[in-house]
């Protein structure tokens, strides 16, 4: 391929105007001073909870901005279990939260999954393809049910050893120099980072990104172009959420997010006590 595409990844945001120490305006001037494309990884338990300002930022500006999947309650590991019946129902509730916020808000998404803290099983991707997802992102290849995968595995641009359904790999500000790998095997670059990447700025994230610029002739573009890019197609939906009440679960998912949005907003503008979280608090 002559070119290679490229897409920064963030995790978790609610879309509002500032979360934690990420602003959405700040980071689209930082896309067209440096040229690139951020997908926001938005948690579908979140639907509800969008500023509609921040969603127009995001609609007016889709050569810069889209969003994706990121789990669905965004509870521990809950892409990484066996239970066949239970992963339907979470893929199918995401899907079905999504389509509920493009409804509310007017904003597409990507129909691709960013597994909550990268863990995931074979059945999971069993259970994204089921439920119509286009491909999943993730920090690694290697489901938690599953052997070692082979080396020869991670030279392609994606995966798809887990019941035919692609996953490609992303990477950390910290990996770089595989990028280079990347764009020798003809794979996409997929940066990852969090709110709390920006706590010292926006530099530390593009002076990787002006790095990757360099490399070669790169292509910035949302995680469904990619996906597409190189030939991933969707599966037709094999079920429909049905809307049913488990209250246990939605109060701990609201205390987890109450939790996680203190992290973001609090905690991670310190480094003293962003240390202190990720050392004893901060799970896997």
């Amino acid at each position: 391929m002559s070119e290679t595409l490229a897409c920064l990844v963030i995790d978790d945001p609610l879309l509002r105007p500032s979360y934690g120490n990420l602003n959405y305006k700040k980071l689209l001037q930082e896309m067209k001073e440096h040229n690139f494309f951020t997908e926001i990884a938005f948690i579908p338990w979140n639907y509800k909870r969008s500023n509609p300002g921040t969603v127009k930022i995001i609609a007016e500006n889709p050569e810069y901005y889209s969003i994706c999947v990121h789990g669905c309650d965004h509870l521990g590991y809950e892409f990484g279990g066996s239970d066949s019946e239970k992963l339907d129902l979470l893929a199918l509730r995401a899907m079905w939260r999504m389509d509920q916020h493009r409804h509310l808000t007017g904003l597409p998404y990507d129909p691709v999954m960013v597994f909550p803290y990268g863990r995931f099983s074979s059945l999971a991707a069993k259970a994204l393809k089921n439920a119509g997802f286009l491909a999943a992102f993730n920090s690694h290849i290697q489901a938690v049910d599953c052997e070692e995968v082979e080396e020869s595995e991670y030279r392609r641009p994606y995966t798809e050893i887990y019941h035919g359904f692609p996953i490609f790999l992303r990477r950390y500000p910290k990996d770089k120099l595989k990028f280079a790998d990347d764009i020798k095997n003809g794979r996409p670059i997929i940066l990852v980072g969090h709110p709390g990447a920006f706590r010292r700025g926006y530099d530390g994230i593009t002076n990787v990104i002006d790095w990757v610029n360099r490399q070669g002739a790169i292509k910035w573009r949302s995680l469904s172009y990619i996906a597409e890019y190189y030939g991933c197609k969707k599966s037709t939906p094999k079920g429909m959420h049905r809307n049913s009440s488990d209250i246990p679960r939605y109060i701990e998912a609201c205390i987890r997010r109450f939790l996680c949005e203190i992290r973001d907003t609090y905690i991670d503008r310190s480094d003293l006590l962003a240390n202190i979280y990720r050392r004893y608090f901060s799970p896997g």
